[in-house]
């Protein structure tokens, strides 16, 4: 598979999360997804300066779905459930929780006149503890990600490709 294939591809089944990726089709896609962060974030630093990010935002939403199934479609080739790559967002957006719950309380103690601490010991230590979850829930994704493809059909479906018997 091309980088042009892979493209065209992720675009074609943006919203199919059932079957199988081969490793080209995601990692040309995810190039793809980098060259094209990399370059509309140049576009904006052009036309908006360093404040705002318009056309990374327009890019971030048009590949978001393609860029999902893709992944999801991926670790199912390698015989886990898709649902998997959504682990890291999940963290991330309880750590936004967590994060925003210490905001409330610190903006709420400020309307109250009271001095505030920035962070108890414990919100410090389950901040730091969700970072690191974070990192780890990366780095096994991507693990996932570069592993052959499993052989033969699959709970997700048959092979993408079929090997040729030398």
């Amino acid at each position: 598979m091309t980088f042009a294939d892979a493209v065209k591809s992720g675009f074609q089944n943006a919203l199919t999360f059932s079957g199988r990726s081969r490793r080209p089709d995601y990692w040309w896609f995810f190039l793809f997804v980098f060259a094209g962060g990399f370059v509309t974030g140049l576009i904006d630093l052009a036309l908006f300066g360093e404040d705002r990010v318009i056309v990374t935002r327009i890019f971030q939403i048009v590949i978001f779905l393609p860029f999902l199934a893709v992944g999801w479609r991926r670790l199912q080739d390698t015989g886990k459930p898709g649902w998997w790559v959504l682990i890291p967002s999940g963290i991330v957006i309880l750590s936004a929780v967590v994060a925003g719950s210490v905001g409330r309380q610190v903006l709420g103690q400020l309307a109250e006149g009271q001095t505030v601490p920035m962070m108890t010991g414990a919100q410090s230590a389950l901040l730091l503890a969700l970072s690191l979850a974070q990192i780890i829930a990366g780095l096994v994704i991507v693990w996932w990600m570069t592993r052959p493809s499993q052989q033969g059909a699959n709970a997700y479906g048959p092979e993408p490709r079929v090997r040729r018997k030398t």
